[in-house]
Formats: C-alpha cells, structure tokens, sequence
C-alpha cells in the first residue's frame, strides 16, 4: 500500500491577509497559516496507477 498525502488549507484569507499587511505581524501570519494547515494521508492500493490517472487530467 502506498500513502499519498496532501494539504488543505482552512483558514480565513482576509486574516491571513490583514496579519502580513504589516512586516511586524508577518510571523504570525506564518504561523497562523500553519496552525490551519491541515495534513491528509490516505492509503491507496498502487501509487503508480493514481499518478498516471492525475497526470492524463491535465
């Protein structure tokens, strides 16, 4: 079994934005950005065929 991953983001774009308007507050908005980054692994049966299957999308 082969683990894909991926991230997804789940937070505000008006705070994140507001946070780096300033260069003081632009830490937080780093860490803002990775405190609502979410991490998903998922187990897939063969690696190679989803890769192929995602690359012919395009």
């Amino acid at each position: 079994m082969d683990k894909v991953t991926r991230y997804e983001w789940h937070g505000s774009v008006i705070v994140l934005v507001l946070l780096c308007f300033l260069v003081i507050t632009i830490p937080f908005g780093v860490v803002y950005f990775i405190t609502h980054l979410l991490r998903i692994e998922t187990q897939v049966a063969d690696g190679t065929k989803l890769t192929e299957f995602l690359r012919s999308r395009k």
